[in-house]
């Protein structure tokens, strides 16, 4: 799965590694924007101070909800439940709870309504040995 679709698409499904990973990189690239906009430049003036820094975290903050809300769109559909409840990382208090709680179940091994399922080890082809 490629980078864009990981985090900014709302389409199939991904297990928890792949959760897990995503929102870690997420997280990752709200600490490096922030550092950025906080300590890359300085506009000149109170009122471009404010929207010099304030509208590129205001930016920041809107493109990382995306992504975290389509990561866990993705495996919600993984688990065979809408992604619509993904909006429950809206609530204060409930969404670390939901970030946890996603990387515990194992996904649906069969196809579901959001994807094909994963292979699974055990229907996987055997190795042949020489």
């Amino acid at each position: 799965m490629n980078l864009f679709k990981l985090l900014w698409s709302f389409d199939g499904r991904i297990g928890r590694i792949a959760y897990a990973a995503g929102s870690l990189l997420n997280l990752i690239l709200i600490f490096i924007a922030f550092a950025i906009v906080t300590h890359g430049w300085r506009p000149s003036g109170a009122l471009s101070a404010m929207l010099g820094t304030m509208l590129p975290l205001m930016t920041v903050m809107v493109v990382s909800c995306w992504a975290q809300l389509a990561l866990a769109a993705k495996r919600l559909q993984d688990l065979g439940i809408s992604g619509l409840f993904s909006l429950l990382l809206l609530i204060p208090g409930v969404g670390m709870f939901v970030i946890v709680a996603l990387v515990i179940p194992p996904g649906e091994d069969n196809d579901n309504l959001y994807g094909p399922g994963a292979p699974s080890p055990r229907n996987a082809a055997p190795a042949h040995h020489a």
